[in-house]
């Protein structure tokens, strides 16, 4: 992610603040600055009075991430805040975020400039390092990481030039067929897992066919900074598409994100309430904020659920196991039967509402298995200047299982047909109007 599928730059994905408070009750509150290294995400954080340091640290890195002042305890422009518990710090931000620290030094590293960043041995070692201290899931797609490191590490000299330092840190990274990896360069671009060939060759048709006939058709109202869309397509029939989970307001923070969507699908929910079912679409969503997510699923509960859960890489195993619950919101939740559309285009936070909806006893999942693609995807830099992102957690549906990879099943199975969409056939929302209209 995302993040889109969550693939956004950490400092725009998290959240930061500089609250020294601790437990009321207990002495003094303890502060928090000085010096910190983070059990996950690979940062070191410096507070200082009123600024912080954010840098990235491997073993053989450190760049510096941000930097800002705070004020009351927050630095607003990145949505982050930090506080005590215990003797640990915690980063966390209006949505979701939540990563634990704990007391050191910042390395000499972090404070050196490098003698040379555009070396292509020091690029290679950021990568590999970086990926073998934070990604969640060799084990799943079974690589060894370290015999590709003994693999391709002798390819790369001081004469290694740029092309060929690219396609070689593309080749190494090719069997994680991890929708959530990233590496950019300039105008190169890589991904071990794209979406598949069907919707490139029919790519401008399909966003045609969506703009034409979910957002500007007739009869539909667009809402939410033009991420949501609803209309009635019958009398018994309601139809919303969510076409991301993020940028439903041009304010920044997940926090702003949420009560805008909140809204969005509120009214939507106010204009179609009445009907009898309703079919959401998020089939061409490709992720944004879990708490968006949470937060739109949260209209269709009467009690509190758990959405999903998931636990963070770290040096040296895996945090504990974090719940994300979501419970009822809205002025009026919807109970009655619900349709949720689902392709392989569905990514990333789209896969956290699919999770946390399916459970629902009115849901009905129609259409393909999702992406697979749901960790949170920090956007890592290279000492030259090239970016990379990669899923440093494992996530899990309230069923326990992991879909990572395989994707969320449909109870229903209609594979996305681009080709047909491109013609002007849409065999999945056809088949939730079948479903529909055989309900009593």
């Amino acid at each position: 992610m995302h993040r889109s599928i969550k693939a956004l730059p950490l400092a725009l994905l998290m959240g930061l603040s500089a609250c020294g408070n601790d437990d009321p009750g207990e002495g003094p509150p303890k502060t928090v600055e000085g010096e910190w290294a983070t059990e996950t995400y690979g940062l070191v954080v410096r507070l200082h009075g009123n600024q912080v340091e954010l840098f990235e640290r491997t073993e053989v890195s450190c760049l510096p991430l941000a930097e800002g002042e705070l004020k009351d305890g927050r630095l607003p422009e990145l949505d982050l805040r930090f506080r005590r518990e215990g003797d640990a710090l915690v980063i966390e931000d209006s949505g979701t975020l939540f990563v634990r620290g704990k007391r050191a030094p910042v390395p000499d590293l972090c404070t050196r400039s490098l003698p040379s960043p555009k070396d292509p041995v020091l690029n290679f070692e950021t990568l590999w390092s970086t990926f073998n201290e934070q990604y969640a899931l060799f084990d799943l797609y079974g690589v060894d990481w370290r015999a590709r490191y003994q693999q391709f590490r002798p390819r790369v000299s001081a004469t290694t030039t740029d092309d060929e330092l690219f396609a070689l840190m593309s080749e190494m990274l090719a069997p994680l067929r991890d929708g959530h990896i990233n590496l950019s360069g300039g105008e190169r671009h890589f991904s071990p897992k794209p979406f598949p060939d069907e919707f490139y060759e029919h790519h401008e048709a399909v966003l045609q066919y969506i703009d034409q006939r979910f957002r500007k058709g007739p009869g539909v109202t667009l809402t939410g900074g033009g991420q949501l869309a609803y209309q009635s397509l019958n009398a018994r029939v309601g139809y919303i598409a969510i076409f991301k989970m993020m940028k439903f307001t041009e304010a920044s923070g997940a926090a702003s994100d949420v009560a805008a969507a909140g809204k969005a699908i509120d009214e939507a929910l106010a204009a179609l309430g009445d009907k009898d079912a309703l079919i959401v679409d998020v089939r061409f969503n490709t992720g944004g904020h879990d708490a968006v997510s949470l937060a739109l699923a949260s209209r269709f509960t009467t009690t509190e659920r758990l959405g999903v859960s998931k636990k963070g890489r770290t040096r040296d195993g895996f945090t504990s196991v974090r719940e994300l619950r979501f419970g009822p919101a809205g002025p009026r939740p919807f109970t009655k039967p619900v349709y949720v559309l689902q392709s392989g285009l569905s990514a990333s936070a789209a896969e956290i509402f699919t999770m946390a909806m399916a459970p629902l006893p009115q849901v009905t999942l129609v259409g393909e298995r999702s992406l697979g693609a749901h960790s949170d995807t920090p956007t890592r830099q290279l000492p030259n200047g090239w970016t990379f992102g990669l899923s440093i957690e494992q996530y899990f549906a309230p069923d326990g299982r992991m879909y990572e990879s395989v994707g969320v099943p449909t109870d229903v199975v209609i594979p996305l047909d681009c080709a047909g969409i491109a013609a002007g056939t849409d065999r999945i929302l056809q088949e939730a109007l079948r479903l529909t209209a055989a309900l009593p």
